[in-house]
């Protein structure tokens, strides 16, 4: 399970308001303890600093370089992604996002071979999240297809399906499902993310629907989920999925993280 830290977002208020204060400290803090989780990347966003994206971005990979932690590099300008691939020039880096939008897909493909970076794909054709669970499929045929022939082998995409509110569509959580196994099925070694909590948005008590989701998400095939590895409880359940699913020989990493000094 490719866990993604979501935990340094500037959208999320009290990050902002750490990184407007250049709070390196707690910012440090907070990386390192989702690297002792086992988190397998930080995502890295700057978007609500606007013209000062790619200054406060460094800011972020220089207050979280002591977890030891590979990034996320996400931002909506295909600029400030290569900048700071640049910057890093190291391997195992994530890009967030890519799309079949011309303009986007023909500078980010190109930066991802450069850098031998991974990509996050969205299912979108345009501006608009898909309708369906076949839109979403014909669009992940169209997006790999052009990814394979820049030489981007599918261990290297990340698919993310593009979840829909539960609150503003029932079946929402179905048709993500139905998604998922679907593109499990057809194409085994692409990974598939999501943002986790995008299926309780609008809704009470988010963490449990944020909970029981990922489990029956990774049942159907997610193995990635950008999401808050510091929610001890949903970072357990995802340990728990990962054997459930049938992806921990033996349950040793259930083993090795469920240690009786960790259980109550």
């Amino acid at each position: 399970m490719i866990i993604i830290a979501e935990n340094f977002n500037s959208s999320i208020p009290h990050v902002h308001q750490a990184m407007q204060d250049r709070n390196t400290d707690l910012l440090r803090n907070r990386a390192k303890q989702i690297a002792a989780v086992g988190a397998d990347y930080l995502d890295i966003n700057a978007g609500t600093f606007l013209e000062h994206e790619a200054e406060m971005l460094q800011y972020l990979v220089e207050a979280a370089e002591g977890s030891g932690l590979p990034y996320v590099i996400d931002s909506p300008d295909p600029d400030i992604i290569s900048f700071m691939l640049n910057k890093l020039q190291r391997k195992k880096q994530l890009i967030n996002s890519i799309t079949l939008e011309t303009e986007r897909f023909n500078k980010l493909a190109p930066i991802a071979s450069e850098y031998d970076a991974s990509l996050i794909a969205l299912l979108m054709d345009g501006g608009n999240i898909p309708e369906g669970v076949q839109q979403r499929l014909d669009i992940a045929d169209q997006i790999i297809s052009k990814l394979r022939e820049q030489g981007i082998n599918d261990e290297r995409i990340l698919l993310d399906p593009m979840i829909k509110p539960l609150a503003t569509d029932c079946n929402a959580g179905q048709q993500a499902l139905d998604t998922i196994y679907q593109l499990r099925k057809k194409y085994p070694q692409v990974h598939i993310t999501c943002g986790l909590s995008n299926i309780s948005f609008g809704l009470p008590s988010r963490k449990y629907l944020n909970r029981a989701f990922l489990l029956q998400a990774m049942a159907m095939g997610l193995d990635s989920a950008i999401m808050n590895p510091l929610d001890q409880e949903l970072l357990s359940l995802c340990h728990a999925g990962i054997s459930l699913a049938g992806n921990d020989e033996y349950c040793m990493e259930y083993l090795e993280y469920f240690r009786p000094e960790n259980e109550e």
